[in-house]
């Protein structure tokens, strides 16, 4: 896929305080590419799921189907337990397996950001955490919600 998937980063995301936390691998445009199922209760064990989910992608198997609106949308299985879904829908099943392999190849390397996102309705922020998080976070302050 495009160069921008490749430079991407892997953001850990929360509706609010002190709510579980998921994470997402963004493009290197900040575009969604493909999001975990799972929920972390602290950023430390979201950390290690994403490294978990980096370390098995030889093994995880990618799926993808149809939706009842007739899109297409792809899911990462480990056996049977889905990790790691489609950032978005697609209109052809040629474009959503493109997407699964950028996922895939994005993923493999990916950086974990710094920063959550917290999300509180309309508005959205970023949190700095731990000792290294200097200043604001790279993303914008106000973002659509998901």
């Amino acid at each position: 896929m495009t160069r921008a998937l490749e430079v991407g980063c892997i953001q850990l995301f929360a509706p609010d305080v002190g709510k579980p936390l998921q994470w997402r691998l963004l493009s290197g445009n900040n575009r969604e590419s493909g999001r975990a199922v799972a929920q972390y209760q602290d950023v430390e064990s979201c950390r290690e799921g994403v490294r978990r989910v980096q370390a098995a992608l030889d093994r995880l198997t990618g799926t993808v189907r149809r939706t009842p609106r007739n899109q297409w949308v792809w899911q990462l299985l480990d056996g049977d337990v889905v990790v790691a879904v489609a950032g978005r829908e697609y209109d052809r099943a040629i474009r959503c397996e493109q997407a699964l392999d950028a996922f895939r190849r994005g993923l493999r390397d990916a950086p974990i950001t710094t920063n959550i996102l917290v999300s509180n309705a309309r508005r959205w922020e970023t949190r700095a955490v731990g000792p290294s998080s200097i200043g604001r976070a790279a993303f914008p302050q106000r973002r659509q919600p998901l």
